[in-house]
């Protein structure tokens, strides 16, 4: 069994069992969890809302947008930070990797987790939350210590 289809199978059952227990999946965390069962990113025409995978990240939309009128929409392009934000953990195990923050959209608040470029983990510390990563402010960081 490949990993996609192992990510899909766990992502699933922790959908189903949302489900049994009368609950939705609406929170960027349980997005995350549930990650495995949504498509990776194609151009298209996409409305506020839309989750997709690219480059090691869950994506939401929040501006609509169809790639046709607008080509330059996607991934490693910076016209994506304009349309899509990044999905932010709420546990070590849902950390992504950082992003650097494009706006009050995207930033990191108090209890997100993401990896560094170091290939740590890190939680946001911020009661206001923060746009900086570690290298830019540290404070607002704290090192989760590896098992």
């Amino acid at each position: 069994m490949n990993d996609r289809l192992m990510e899909a199978l766990s992502s699933a059952i922790y959908v189903l069992k949302m489900y049994l227990a009368g609950a939705a999946v609406t929170e960027d965390d349980q997005r995350i969890r549930a990650s495995g069962l949504y498509p990776d990113w194609l151009a298209g025409n996409h409305v506020v809302g839309d989750v997709c995978n690219a480059n090691g990240q869950t994506w939401e939309c929040y501006q609509a947008h169809d790639n046709a009128t607008y080509p330059d929409i996607k991934p490693d392009n910076a016209a994506w930070y304009t349309f899509w934000r990044p999905l932010h953990g709420k546990t070590p195990e849902t950390a992504r990797p950082f992003v650097p923050v494009q706006g009050a959209h995207d930033i990191y608040r108090a209890g997100e987790f993401m990896i560094w470029t170091d290939g740590n983990t890190y939680e946001c510390v911020d009661p206001n939350g923060t746009a900086y990563s570690p290298a830019d402010y540290a404070q607002a960081w704290k090192l989760i210590p590896k098992n």
